[in-house]
């Protein structure tokens, strides 16, 4: 049968739907494919396949009115009076042919029960086109503008977020070792820094690997009299007796504020977890007598 709607609106969105199937479905990482020239060959090549048949479709309609009555041809041009877009307009706001019909009745037959099937009315159709223009808007917008993109959308969030830790940064005095202390709630982001910056050298646990065992009571340098103030100290200032514990703080390399959160993690590890993890054996001279927190 052939189809009402012209082949410039049906090519179009045969080929939208199907890169619209291939955006979704291949992911961001493989998205490039679309533009590949094998493709663009395909999208070419199916094109061309779709004219082809429209154009066999319409030889085929034209030779079918040739076996019908003068009535019958005469039914059918009136239905395909002018262009798409006025018959368009005609079905959706001046549909007095159906207004004038009257109310077909279903017998279901073996109940006795009449159904009248009523016409939609106009405003529910109408609802209903403008879904679909909503859809068709939406769809293009989603495929060729960053509009409702989830991945452009989790990238501005990104950079948002990102902006809002350097004006925090900016105006969050930064901990230095004058105030620095010792605080519980920073254990576990203090876990996470250290796990990402210290355990090449030192393990995941503390337990030494190429650096010192920080869990035990052997320490290379004793810098401060207060032990959290001596981890704190050795993480800005680096060691002078071991050169390749480096001055994380002076360097900028890490800021006070985290800092502060290792020192705070190390000093629960070495202080008031279970202890020592035997793992390398100790390093430096022992200490005991520190200040109490």
């Amino acid at each position: 049968m052939r189809s009402k709607i012209p082949s410039f609106i049906i090519i179009p969105f045969f080929l939208s739907v199907i890169i619209f199937i291939l955006y979704i479905f291949l992911g961001i990482d493989h998205r490039s494919y679309i533009v590949d020239p094998i493709t663009i060959f395909f999208f070419i090549i199916i094109t061309i396949l779709l004219f082809i048949l429209d154009t066999i479709n319409n030889l085929i309609y034209r030779r079918k009115l040739k076996f019908l009555t003068e009535e019958e041809r005469r039914k059918i041009f009136e239905e395909d009076e002018g262009n798409y877009f006025y018959r368009l307009y005609k079905f959706l706001f001046n549909n007095s042919k159906k207004m004038n019909q009257g109310v077909k009745k279903i017998d279901h037959g073996f109940d006795g029960i009449i159904e009248l099937d009523n016409r939609l009315p106009m405003w529910w159709v109408h609802l209903f086109y403008t879904t679909i223009l909503f859809s068709a808007i939406y769809f293009f917008s989603y495929l060729f503008m960053d509009f409702s993109n989830p991945y452009k959308e989790y990238e501005i969030a990104y950079k948002n977020q990102l902006r809002e830790i350097d004006i925090f940064e900016k105006t969050t005095p930064q901990i230095t070792i004058e105030n620095a202390f010792f605080n519980p709630k920073l254990i576990d982001s203090g876990k996470a820094l250290f796990e990402e910056n210290c355990s090449t050298c030192h393990q995941y646990d503390g337990s030494g690997n190429i650096g010192p065992n920080l869990t035990d009571d052997y320490w290379i340098n004793i810098i401060e009299k207060d032990l959290f103030k001596n981890i704190f100290s050795i993480i800005w200032y680096g060691s002078k007796n071991n050169p390749t514990m480096r001055a994380f703080g002076q360097s900028g390399e890490i800021k006070g504020n985290d800092i502060h959160k290792i020192s705070s993690y190390v000093y629960f590890i070495n202080k008031l977890s279970k202890k020592p993890i035997k793992h390398k054996a100790p390093q430096g001279k022992k200490n005991m007598d520190w200040n109490k927190i």
